[in-house]
């Protein structure tokens, strides 16, 4: 089997659906390589399907792919070798509700994210395979890569063990993937922990242009609807403005703050307009947590009222790698060895005195408020105020670092 031949199996297959057709025919014919080939893959190809989680948009599961994906013949002679199935592969099946009147919109907006699968090859971003349906809703779910957990999962049964090490390569694990998003002109829309895939050594991005209901039209969007999990929205989307790179830049530093501190941002607080409108008053997350103070810097400039005053994710990637090596090689010299040993000593010092939320099995555990929502969702606020910046002086600190830091970065890589 060789890409070139995909076109010649149309009349084998088909969805029920003329746009979901229609879709993975030009998705084959435009494929480069067999990480750019999305496929129709029947129902009854999939065994031990298990449920895994529910978002606002889907359902989440498990499942055994009988064939599994197509994967390139070692074959030494000639380069470019034949596809052959992988064979028993475990994926995940993402159900998506509501999508019985998928519409040619939804799918445009997937299929421009699947570039990314394609293009970069990091292994920061989840790869999509296809789409399949299940029989009994008649709902279409996308077949894509199956992680461990989400980022929210691992944090909160390995927070307690996680060294600042970890906490800085999962940051620019996932400013990578990011990056390679944004270098493809895309914006992810959605960009939260949830969102976020982790394993033990490496975290990536899932669920590009999936932050909609899968019937919703172009006219609706125009209509400025705004989806998403209010923590993590930048406050110029919640004012309306449209939603930029810069606002997933926004995400970015509202999940920097949740790996450095282990806690979902505002769990004890309801998730309504209230909320909203503090935000955009300059509201921040806020922790007793010491961060080392480069982080903060870092992390402050991300989630700055001014999309402007934002990085972007290659710079992140690149600052985030730099600290990432100076204590993965213990380097005695430079700033964030020693503030991460101090950040440690305090920690320390606070667990000693204060009683740390943890279970019997040393997991984390706290108390969300009952309209705290970690999952996708219409966001429909009125006459919320112009976002500004506030002096958080309660919260995590700002230096003069962040700058002299990146400066370095931009001379040096």
């Amino acid at each position: 089997m060789s890409i070139s031949t995909f076109s010649t199996k149309f009349q084998n297959w088909t969805s029920g659906n003329h746009d979901i057709d229609e879709f993975i025919q030009k998705a084959q014919l435009n494929a480069k390589n067999n990480r750019s080939v999305i496929e129709w893959i029947e129902y009854d190809n999939f065994e031990d399907i298990e449920y895994l989680a529910k978002g606002g948009f889907g359902t989440t599961f498990k499942a055994v792919w009988k064939d599994g994906p197509w994967t390139r013949e070692r074959n030494y002679r000639n380069n470019n070798g034949q596809l052959i199935r992988n064979g028993k592969t475990k994926v995940a099946l993402k159900c998506l509700h509501d999508s019985q009147g998928i519409t040619a919109d939804f799918l445009k907006e997937v299929e421009s994210n699947i570039l990314v699968y394609s293009t970069y090859s990091t292994g920061k971003v989840v790869r999509c395979f296809g789409i399949t349906k299940d029989p009994k809703t008649n709902n279409f779910m996308m077949v894509m890569e199956l992680k461990d957990s989400s980022l929210r999962q691992y944090l909160n049964n390995n927070f307690i063990s996680m060294n600042w090490e970890e906490k800085l390569y999962r940051l620019f694990c996932i400013a990578s993937g990011l990056k390679d998003i944004h270098n493809q002109g895309l914006i992810h829309h959605d960009f939260h922990c949830g969102n976020i895939l982790s394993t033990f050594h490496n975290a990536c991005i899932t669920d590009l242009g999936l932050c909609q209901p899968a019937n919703a039209k172009s006219s609706q969007n125009n209509n400025k609807k705004i989806y998403g999990v209010l923590p993590y929205v930048a406050p110029e989307v919640l004012k309306g403005k449209e939603y930029t790179q810069a606002s997933d830049i926004y995400g970015y530093g509202i999940i920097a703050y949740e790996i450095c501190t282990g806690f979902p941002p505002y769990y004890d607080i309801a998730h309504d307009e209230f909320l909203a409108m503090k935000i955009c008053n300059g509201l921040r997350p806020k922790c007793d947590y010491k961060i080392p103070q480069l982080i903060v810097d870092i992390i402050n400039q991300c989630w700055d009222a001014d999309p402007l005053k934002r990085p972007n994710a290659d710079e992140i990637k690149e600052l985030m790698y730099s600290l990432y090596c100076d204590i993965n090689l213990e380097k005695r010299d430079s700033i964030i060895y020693w503030q991460v040993k101090k950040a440690d000593e305090i920690n320390k010092k606070l667990s000693s005195t204060v009683q740390l939320p943890l279970t019997s099995t040393n997991t984390l555990s706290y108390t969300s408020h009952s309209q705290a929502i970690y999952t996708s969702r219409l966001l429909d606020y009125k006459n919320l105020p112009e976002p500004k910046n506030v002096d958080n002086s309660n919260g995590i600190e700002y230096s003069g670092n962040y700058i002299s830091l990146i400066c370095f970065i931009k001379t040096y890589f």
